[in-house]
C-alpha cells in the first residue's frame, strides 16, 4: 500500500507540473500579450505595411514598400527611402502604448487640438486595411500628448509629444551618398588640383600610385576610408539653386572615383565650392546637388599617398622560402633552405657550412616584426644623400616559386637614430630604425652554427679528456657514470656525466680560420688537451683537440675537430675549465 501512495504522489506531482508548463504559463503569456496589444495604439504587423503616410499642415510624405527591407518616397517628390529610419519610426509606432481612455465620444474634439490634428499618419496594409492616429496637443500637465485612431472620436493619451511623431522629408529620405559594399571595390581614385592618387587592389593585396611613385597600400587604413565614405551622408538636398552655373561642377575640388569591375560604370563624386552648411557636390548617378558636410570633405582633401603605405616590411610563411641573401659590410651571404627539412639552413656563400638554423628563425621573425618610421617625400630618383644609388647593406628573399623581394638600406639620417631604406620593387624612400636594420643584418659569425660537436647523449659510454697534466676518463653502465681515471671505480654524481656532454654539445666556435697558421702556432703537433666521446665497442663519436692559445687573445684557444682537421678554430678557454671543475669537484667531494 505504501508503494501505490507513494506512485500516486509522483504521478499528482508531475501533473501539476505539465499542467503548469502547458496551460498555466501559456495562458498566463497569452494573457500578458492581450493586454499588451489592447494597450497599443495602433495594433499591426510591421511586415504587413504596405504604404506609410505623415501628414502636417506644411506637407505630406508618402512612402512605399518597394522590396522586403526597401523603401520608395512618392512624395512630396520620387526619391529612394531611407529604409532603416522608415523601419524605426514603424518600430516606434507599432510600440507606442496609450496611457489611458481620456474621452470615449467627445463632444468637442478642438479642447483636444484633435479637430484639426497636427499630425496624421495613415498606414495602408496588404490586406487593403487603412489604419492610423490623428495626433493633437501636448497635454498640459506635459509629457503626453493627445491621440485619437485614424477612424474614432475616442480620445487617448501617451506619454510621448506631438513633435516625437512628426518626420520631415529629409528624415525619410536616403541620404546614403554613394552605395557600395567594401570587399568589391578594386579601385579608387582621388583627383585634386590636377594631382591623382589611385589605389588599386590586386587579388587581396592594395597597391599605391602617385605621380611617378608606386608603394604597397595597407589594407586596413584604405579600407578605413572607404567606410568613411560609405557611411558618409547627405547633409542638405539641393533641389532648385538661385545660381545653377555654380553647381556645374566644371571644375570640381575633388573628384573622387571608385571602380567596383570593369563591367560596372564608376561611382563618382564631384566636390564643388563651399557653401555655409558644408560643401557642394553631386553624383553622376544623380540628377540633383546635395551638400556634404566638412569633415567628409577634409577627409578627402587631406588624404595623402603617404597616409595609405603599409607600415609592415615584409609579411612571409617561413616555409615558402627557398633562399635568403644578405649583404652588409662588404660581405655577401648566401643561405640556402633545406628542401627536406625545413627547420634546416645552409651557408652557401662566402663558405659551405652549415648555418644556425636558431639565429636564422630570431632574423625571420625580425624581418617580419620590422616597421617603417617614416615615410619621405621622395623617391630612388631624387634621393641623392641617402646613400641608396649604392647601398650599404641588401637583403633579398627568394620564394619557392622563383619570385623574390628585396630591401636595400641607404646611410644613417640627421636623427642618427634611422637608416634611409627602400623595397627594390617601389620608388619610395622610407626610414628604418637602427636597432631594426642591426637585427636584419646578422653577421656571418652569427649566421654560422658554430656547434663542434654533434652527438646523442643516450649513445655515449665513455668521455675521455686529456690535458698536459692529467687524464679523465668517465664510464656509463645503466646510466650510471664512474670516474675510472685517475682513481678506478670512484662513482660520481650520475648527472656529472651527463652534465659534461650538455656542456660538450654548447661548445660554439668563436672564429673559423680560412687559413691554417701551422702547428708552430696552433700547437696541434702535441696539443695541450683533448677530448673524446666513445660509443659501444668503442667506436668514436667525436674527437677534439685543443692546442696554443691564440695570440694577443688569451682567453681562446686553437682547437681542431678530428673528423675535419683542415678547418682550425678558435674557443674560449673557459669551455673546458667548466668541464674540468665538475670533474675534480665531483672527485673531491667523493
Amino acid at each position: 500500500m505504501k508503494f501505490k501512495g507513494t506512485v500516486l504522489l509522483v504521478a499528482t506531482f508531475i501533473g501539476i507540473v505539465l499542467y503548469y508548463f502547458l496551460i498555466d504559463i501559456p495562458a498566463e503569456k497569452l494573457k500578458t500579450e492581450e493586454k499588451n496589444r489592447s494597450e497599443k495604439v495602433l495594433p499591426f504587423e510591421l511586415e504587413y505595411v504596405k504604404e506609410i503616410s505623415i501628414i502636417n499642415k506644411e506637407t505630406t510624405i508618402s512612402l512605399k514598400r518597394s522590396g522586403k527591407d526597401e523603401w520608395e518616397m512618392t512624395k512630396p517628390l520620387q526619391a529612394k527611402g531611407d529604409s532603416a529610419e522608415v523601419t524605426t519610426f514603424l518600430s516606434f509606432l507599432n510600440n507606442l502604448n496609450f496611457v489611458r481612455v481620456v474621452e470615449a465620444l467627445p463632444k468637442d474634439l478642438s479642447i483636444f487640438g484633435l479637430d484639426v490634428p497636427y499630425l496624421k499618419v495613415i498606414l495602408s496594409m496588404k490586406n487593403g486595411v487603412t489604419m492610423g492616429l490623428r495626433v493633437g496637443d501636448n497635454h498640459p500637465m506635459g509629457n503626453k500628448v493627445y491621440l485619437a485612431r485614424l477612424n474614432e472620436k475616442q480620445v487617448l493619451t501617451a506619454s510621448i509629444s506631438k513633435s516625437s511623431l512628426d518626420r520631415k522629408p529629409y528624415d525619410l529620405r536616403d541620404k546614403t551618398i554613394l552605395s557600395f559594399k567594401t570587399p568589391q571595390i578594386k579601385k579608387l581614385k582621388l583627383i585634386r588640383s590636377g594631382k591623382t592618387l589611385a589605389l588599386e587592389k590586386k587579388g587581396e593585396l592594395w597597391q599605391l600610385l602617385g605621380g611617378e611613385i608606386t608603394a604597397k597600400g595597407d589594407k586596413r587604413k584604405i579600407e578605413k576610408l572607404l567606410k568613411t565614405i560609405r557611411t558618409a551622408h547627405i547633409e542638405q538636398f539641393i533641389e532648385q539653386h538661385k545660381d545653377q552655373t555654380s553647381l556645374e561642377f566644371k571644375n570640381p575640388q575633388i573628384t573622387l572615383i571608385l571602380t567596383e569591375s570593369e563591367a560596372n560604370t564608376p561611382l563618382t563624386l564631384l566636390v564643388g565650392e563651399k557653401s555655409e552648411q558644408g560643401f557642394y557636390a553631386k553624383t553622376l548617378a544623380k540628377k540633383n546637388a546635395f551638400i556634404i558636410n566638412q569633415s567628409l570633405f577634409d577627409t578627402l582633401n587631406k588624404s595623402q599617398l603617404i597616409d595609405f603605405m603599409d607600415t609592415s616590411l615584409v609579411d612571409f610563411n617561413n616555409d615558402d622560402l627557398s633562399k635568403l641573401t644578405l649583404y652588409s659590410d662588404n660581405v655577401l651571404v648566401d643561405l640556402i633552405h633545406d628542401k627536406k627539412d625545413p627547420q634546416k639552413w645552409t651557408i652557401a656563400k662566402p663558405t659551405n657550412i652549415k648555418a644556425n638554423t636558431a639565429t636564422i628563425n630570431s632574423l625571420l621573425f625580425d624581418l617580419k616584426g620590422a616597421r617603417i618610421i617614416d615615410f619621405l617625400k621622395t623617391n630612388s630618383k631624387n634621393s641623392q644623400g641617402s646613400g641608396l644609388e649604392i647601398p650599404r647593406k641588401k637583403i633579398t628573399i627568394t620564394y619557392k616559386n622563383g619570385k623574390t623581394w628585396s630591401l636595400v638600406v641607404g646611410d644613417i639620417t640627421s636623427k642618427k637614430n634611422h637608416y634611409f631604406a627602400k623595397r627594390i620593387e617601389e620608388d619610395v624612400v622610407f626610414t628604418l630604425q637602427k636597432t631594426t636594420v642591426e637585427k636584419i643584418f646578422r653577421s656571418l659569425h652569427d649566421l654560422k652554427d658554430r656547434a663542434l660537436f654533434e652527438f646523442k647523449n643516450d649513445l655515449v659510454q665513455e668521455i675521455q679528456i686529456r690535458n698536459n697534466k692529467k687524464t679523465f676518463i668517465l664510464n656509463k653502465s645503466k646510466n650510471k657514470w664512474t670516474l675510472t681515471l685517475p682513481k678506478s671505480s670512484n662513482s660520481i654524481e650520475s648527472f656529472i656525466g651527463e652534465d659534461i656532454l650538455w656542456t660538450l654539445s654548447s661548445i660554439e666556435f668563436e672564429s673559423s680560420l680560412l687559413i691554417d697558421p701551422g702547428n708552430a702556432v696552433t700547437g696541434m703537433a702535441e696539443p695541450q688537451s683533448s677530448i673524446k666521446l666513445l660509443g659501444q665497442n668503442g667506436a668514436l663519436l667525436a674527437h677534439a683537440m685543443i692546442g696554443n692559445f691564440v695570440p694577443k687573445s688569451p682567453e681562446l684557444q686553437y682547437l681542431k675537430v678530428v673528423n675535419n682537421p683542415s678547418a682550425v678554430y678558435t674557443i674560449k678557454k673557459r669551455f673546458l675549465d667548466d668541464i674540468l671543475s665538475n670533474i675534480t669537484r665531483s672527485k673531491n667531494n667523493n
